[in-house]
């Protein structure tokens, strides 16, 4: 009954979640689509259209000119500025890499206690911002020449292709079976099973290996800052039922049950779990 409960609550957020497949995802990918047709671009559109990581990449690695005219590196700029208002809601509400990882973790019925719980959002917060620092550096070192190779990570380790070849695939084109190597079959692992199956809120790979997430979050926490959307807790409200912990994708939830702004993706499962009602997504520091 409970769980009948919280998905009609909510609701909105799982159509919206599963559009997210229809509007980014090939064959689909009616945003991409609707995206080239005004701008007249030829191409096919894929969910590599609105890559996460390589105009990032481009970007500290001096490669400037590579970013004019790039649909991805005006989708992220168009991500990011969304999340200084309103927070990461293409993180939590549209994404396709996050929605099926996390899908699959609430549809797997392990029991918490062999899931991955970092109960310290410090630790969370700081593995995640080393990884998109290390990221950039790797950008950086690779794009002065100093080491040949190294900026290849952003495509062979990249969930958004395993997830798209998955799609095409399925809707028959079996040229994308071949593209499987020992990069997708880690990638595969790492997201799906590591980061979903295996972690709490099946979200690990959003928090530790997507840079557009993290750069999301560092925009939502300076946002937050100047008193737009967040999410905020109130302890006179809390109950300690627990049910944000359970149902929060992102491990956001800090001990006091207060919310780590530079984790949440303002996705309200902690609104419409608590049963104190201590959760609410509104506009102040």
């Amino acid at each position: 009954m409970w769980l009948n409960d919280h998905l009609k609550q909510n609701r909105l957020r799982y159509l919206s979640l599963f559009a997210g497949l229809f509007l980014f995802l090939a064959p689909f990918a009616l945003f991409t689509r609707v995206l080239y047709l005004l701008i007249g671009n030829m191409a096919e559109p894929t969910l590599h259209t609105i890559c996460y990581r390589m105009p990032i990449d481009w970007l500290f690695a001096g490669r400037y000119y590579q970013l004019i005219g790039s649909v991805s590196a005006y989708f992220i700029l168009a991500v990011v500025i969304l999340s200084f208002f309103l927070g990461p809601v293409f993180c939590g509400w549209l994404c396709p890499v996050g929605s099926v990882s996390e899908g699959i973790s609430r549809i797997i019925p392990l029991p918490e206690k062999y899931r991955v719980k970092l109960k310290d959002t410090n630790i969370t917060t700081g593995l995640r911002y080393g990884f998109i620092a290390g990221f950039i550096i790797v950008a950086a070192v690779a794009g002065r020449s100093l080491v040949q190779g190294l900026s290849s990570i952003c495509c062979r380790y990249c969930s958004a292709s395993v997830l798209q070849n998955f799609s095409s695939a399925l809707f028959g084109d079996v040229s994308a079976i071949g593209y499987w190597h020992s990069g997708s079959i880690i990638v595969l692992f790492s997201w799906l099973v590591l980061g979903g199956v295996m972690f709490s809120g099946g979200r690990g790979w959003c928090l530790f290996f997507c840079p557009l997430g993290a750069l999301s979050n560092i925009s939502h926490k300076i946002g937050a800052r100047f008193g737009l959307f967040n999410t905020k807790f109130d302890k006179e409200k809390c109950v300690n039922c627990e049910q944000c912990n359970v149902f929060c994708p992102m491990q956001a939830v800090k001990e006091d049950h207060s919310v780590e702004t530079g984790l949440c993706v303002n996705c309200l499962e902690c609104t419409h779990s608590c049963a104190g009602k201590a959760y609410s997504y509104q506009r102040g520091e």
